[in-house]
């Protein structure tokens, strides 16, 4: 965001510039008017005086003379007959001023003059502005401009921060400061309906989390049950019997459900300090892992973007890295190519772990990290690639999913180095 797209300068330049404009605009307009008073007052003496020498000069049975300004326009009449002494032959302009005089023989006469135009007003206004007047007015309204986008902007940027930190921070339980929460106008009300939203979602997750917890705590007593009872069962119609066989996948299927909800109940935001172990050799490990799910399958593994130097936490990497792998050795289907390929920058790690299979809807990508968001026929629960991404998310770093253009899935994991 550039510094004139910001809030503040906003507020503050509206808020400036029509104080200023108009404080400018209003003085501008009544100094105009006296100077416009003064100026038809000097009019008006200048004319009666030109009036009575020309007068004068008619009395006298002279030639009158001619005005000092050839703008200024005079039209004498005769006071008694209504005739024109001295003027142009049309008649004078309806803006004309009109006023009487007495000449020095004692006789009334009518005078009508049309004033003249202003020809500096430019000057004068520009004078104005460059007054010290004009300038204490600038500096005036551009520090009360000031004070007030301060505070109107100040306490928004402190909601903002306290906003980022909750999202950064993943800190539901923190609320805003005091300062801004107590207030009574409607910043105030805003910062404590944001903390109400929080208070809201974080007793929502607590409860989701509770759940998932309890769910899979009761399923574990019935699950000991129902594989006790299929251990009987074995045992009287032996281990190649298709109705034990299938109560054997069942329960297995169900064990590593509940499971992967245990996992998920159980990942929390602090991790544990863990020493650095080798980068390279770690992910050499993981797809040597991946390889034994399913021997048949080619799991390529291009890591010369590692260094060889470089060390990272075995955890989460490694429990994030081997849900990817077996996520895509399971849904790319039988004879898809699964691939990994590592890269390491000054301040990020990036692990890409790709497949060349069917791809994933389009619908769907945006859902993918979600819990049992999955696929129509992926045959899984939804479970492993939400673990990923919050584990992920936990670190600092992130998860993407996309469709490759040349055909299957790919998922990408960013995990900040420092």
């Amino acid at each position: 965001m550039r510094w004139y797209q910001r809030l503040f300068w906003r507020i503050f330049g509206a808020v400036w510039l029509v104080s200023m404009l108009g404080i400018l605009m209003s003085l501008a307009v009544y100094q105009e008017i006296a100077d416009k008073n003064e100026r038809a007052g000097f009019q008006k003496e200048r004319v009666e005086i030109l009036a009575k020498q020309i007068i004068n000069d008619i009395e006298q049975g002279r030639e009158p003379r001619e005005p000092y300004s050839r703008h200024m326009r005079i039209w004498i009449l005769d006071e008694e007959s209504g005739r024109v002494l001295y003027g142009e032959r049309r008649r004078a302009p309806r803006n004309a001023v009109d006023i009487e005089v007495e000449s020095y023989s004692g006789r009334e006469y009518q005078i009508l003059f049309q004033p003249a135009a202003d020809t500096v007003l430019v000057e004068r206004m520009l004078g104005f502005l460059l007054s010290v007047q004009a300038i204490w007015l600038l500096l005036v309204s551009l520090l009360s401009s000031l004070l007030l986008t301060w505070l109107i902007v100040r306490p928004i940027n402190a909601l903002s921060a306290h906003v980022k930190s909750v999202h950064d921070n993943e800190n539901l339980a923190a609320r805003a400061d005091l300062k801004l929460s107590t207030r009574t106008d409607e910043l105030g009300a805003l910062a404590r309906e944001i903390d109400q939203m929080a208070e809201y979602v974080e007793r929502t997750l607590n409860a989701q989390e509770y759940l998932l917890r309890d769910v899979s705590h009761e399923l574990r007593a019935p699950l000991a049950r129902l594989q006790a009872s299929a251990g009987l069962a074995e045992q009287k119609l032996g281990e190649d019997d298709k109705l034990v066989v299938r109560i054997n996948t069942e329960c297995a299927r169900l064990e590593k459900l509940i499971s992967e909800l245990l996992l998920l109940s159980r990942q929390q935001v602090a991790q544990v300090n863990q020493q650095p172990v080798p980068l390279k050799p770690l992910l050499q490990e993981l797809v040597e892992d991946a390889r034994m799910l399913d021997p048949a399958r080619e799991i390529g593994a291009d890591l010369n973007a590692v260094g060889d130097s470089m060390r990272f936490a075995a955890e989460p990497l490694s429990r994030i890295v081997n849900n990817l792998l077996a996520n895509a050795v399971k849904h790319s289907g039988e004879s898809a190519k699964v691939g990994l390929k590592a890269i390491s920058a000054s301040d990020q790690l990036k692990v890409e772990v790709f497949d060349d299979g069917v791809g994933v809807p389009p619908e769907l990508l945006n859902q993918l990290g979600q819990p049992f968001k999955r696929g129509a026929n992926s045959g899984g629960y939804g479970l492993g690639l939400s673990i990923c991404q919050r584990a992920a998310h936990q670190v600092g770093g992130d998860v993407r999913f996309a469709n490759r253009e040349s055909g299957g899935f790919s998922a990408t994991l960013f995990l900040p180095l420092k």
